[in-house]
């Protein structure tokens, strides 16, 4: 047995099996915003929703947010290395670009080279998030194949409170972070800030498999983030808020320059500078008793100043999108009226490259009713796009409640992606004729749920068409078809002992229909097992992460084995403002990748406190 494990097994003897609930089981009363885009519990919406709580968060420890969401039902990911490094969210077996992702109502992600970088979110600033497994273009717009992901950061108001936090683990890894929320009259306010670094490990570990950019060093990384929220009650039924998110970064990563016979030459410290700000207004009115009304204003963006062989001066990468909606929510009889509009600017530079925009407008309605034990919920959305003209998308779900407790649940629905603008411009490599990635999905759902118990099994179908590949010349082409098929088995339970348990099967037949290979960096198998236990001054528990095997390129040759992690996680009361808190990943040491070649961290301890006001 390695010291280490020895050590925390002796360290946590009570604990051994209480596992930190990683599921995001949420009771029947929690409240989702996501998948209607109105505020209903849980276990009212017609769709496959998760949550991860505050709690689940700060029993993450520095665990990166793609890392926390992989721990979730029906999620994979990826990494380029350590922590800093560029990843990659799957929902359903969706690609990162086709799963859009929210922060605070508004689009966050590169419209350059697509997806959005979740690894630049630091925990700290979030205090749920909602998970919407499924289409949701109907919704949402482009983007929303397989599913959506929102965040919401940490939000002001409440009894005047201060909070900070110091953290130190493995691979010389810090963080740092503090923040006050409260309410003075008729004002909100929350402000936070933090710093994260880590030396890492180096982001390439094997040789053999990146011969052209292994470099042995270590890639580390900091980042320095604020964030905040001022609201203002104007009068009753009518408030406005603004938010705001900034973070900046520096990443090493490894990279080698080129001889001109193409082998490896000399060794480059590469490394990206990376910055992301979220900038929202939000005005709320009740005009009158069910009539209620939200306005968005915001801009959020993605840029990068990347330093390597090829821009050895700076390279710039810019994405920002450009955001306003309105939605008016209309209550008759048992049902609830949604009809809406947004717009969105979306540019996108590279240096020496393109500097290119387009305009987007959207046109949704949708109606949810509640009808005896039966739940329906009906959305139909137009886009019209500046490059790629009008787009229209529809989504329709219904669940009946027919016995005490069960309850069984259909839903269909069509989604699109539009091409970024990396496939469309990007010298040498786009192609400016592509049309957007269409899909569509069908998926059904039988649960049972009590206040201690939740078990639930879904099925789902999506077909995507028009999937932008790349051909042999390595420039995108709409010659793709991809079939995701897959099935969910994931179950929570409660005691009144303090006792907590989740788990969850998924099983993913991800393939490529025209060649009948398996999709890039999918497991075909994933499961989940956890549980906590907590009383008025402990709260511990581990967690079980089973991964099967994937393949890395398209003809499926280079395999990746599967792998099992171990993590172990507990926060003692040490006073009535003191908490101290640890966490062990990857207890047992084990050795394994997500991306082909590239590396991953070992066993890790991190250890802090937190001070926090009553």
């Amino acid at each position: 047995m390695k010291p280490i494990t020895a050590a925390v097994l002796a360290a946590f003897p009570l604990f051994s099996w209480a596992a930190s609930g990683p599921l995001g089981a949420s009771n029947s009363e929690t409240i989702v915003i996501t998948a209607t885009r109105e505020p209903v519990r849980i276990t009212e919406a017609v769709a496959d929703v998760g949550v991860i709580s505050r709690k689940q968060i700060e029993a993450a420890g520095v665990s990166t947010l793609p890392e926390l969401l992989a721990r979730q039902p029906g999620l994979q990911f990826y990494s380029n290395g350590g922590p800093g490094q560029g990843t990659g969210v799957y929902i359903r077996g969706a690609s990162p670009s086709q799963s859009l992702v929210l922060v605070d109502g508004q689009r966050f992600g590169s419209v350059t080279a697509g997806g959005a970088s979740l690894e630049q979110i630091p925990l700290d600033q979030i205090d749920h998030i909602e998970i919407v497994r499924g289409p949701a273009s109907a919704l949402y717009g482009s983007d929303a194949v397989g599913g959506v992901i929102q965040i919401f950061t940490r939000q002001a108001g409440g009894k005047p409170r201060f909070d900070a936090f110091a953290g130190f683990g493995r691979y010389g890894t810090e963080s740092y972070s503090a923040g006050t929320a409260g309410t003075v009259g008729e004002f909100r306010y929350n402000l936070r800030a933090g710093y994260d670094k880590s030396d890492s490990f180096s982001a390439i570990a094997d040789p053999l498999k990146r011969p052209f950019d292994y470099d042995p060093d270590r890639d580390g990384y900091r980042r320095s983030n604020v964030g905040g929220s001022l609201g203002w009650d104007v009068a009753d039924g009518h408030s406005i808020q603004f938010n705001v998110q900034y973070s900046q970064g520096r990443t090493h990563y490894d990279t080698r320059m080129t001889n001109p016979d193409y082998t490896p030459g000399p060794v480059f410290d590469a490394y990206s500078d990376n910055e992301t700000s979220i900038y929202g207004l939000m005005l709320k009115d009740r005009f009158f008793e069910g009539w209620n009304s939200t306005v968005r204003i915001g801009r959020t963006e993605d840029n990068s100043k990347d330093f390597a062989p090829w821009s050895p001066a700076g390279g710039r990468y810019r994405s920002m999108q450009d955001q306003v909606s309105w939605q008016n929510d209309l209550q008759i009889g048992t049902g609830t009226l949604m009809l809406g509009s947004d717009w969105v600017t979306q540019k996108g530079e590279i240096y020496d490259s393109y500097d290119v925009s387009r305009d987007i407008w959207g046109l949704f309605a949708g109606w949810t009713g509640q009808y005896g034990a039966h739940r329906i919920q009906l959305n139909v959305r137009r886009d019209d796009n500046s490059q790629f003209g009008a787009h229209s998308t529809g989504n329709a779900g219904w669940s009946w409640a027919f016995i005490e407790n069960w309850r069984i649940r259909f839903g269909t629905g069509t989604g699109f992606r539009a091409p970024t603008f990396n496939d469309l411009y990007y010298p040498g490599f786009s192609n400016p004729t592509l049309q957007p990635e269409r899909s569509r999905t069908y998926d059904a759902e039988l649960a049972y749920e009590t206040k201690a118990i939740g078990v639930s099994l879904t099925g789902y179908r999506n077909r995507v068409t028009d999937m932008i590949q790349l051909d042999t010349h390595f420039v995108p082409q709409n010659i793709g078809r991809a079939k995701l098929d897959g099935a969910t088995l994931a179950g929570h339970m409660n005691t009144e002992a303090g006792y907590a348990f989740s788990a969850s099967l998924d099983w993913l037949d991800a393939r490529d229909q025209g060649s009948g290979n398996r999709l890039t960096r999918r497991a075909e198998w994933q499961g989940m097992l956890g549980g906590t236990y907590s009383n008025e001054i402990w709260r511990a528990g581990a967690e079980i992460q089973m991964v099967g095997a994937r393949y890395e390129d398209k003809a499926n040759t280079q395999r990746m084995d599967a792998y099992t992690l171990v993590n172990l996680f507990a926060h003692y009361q040490w006073a009535p403002m003191v908490r101290l808190e640890g966490r062990i990943d990857n207890l047992f040491d084990t050795k394994y990748e997500t991306v082909w070649g590239y590396g991953t961290a070992g066993a890790s301890v991190f250890a802090g406190v937190r001070f926090m006001t009553r």
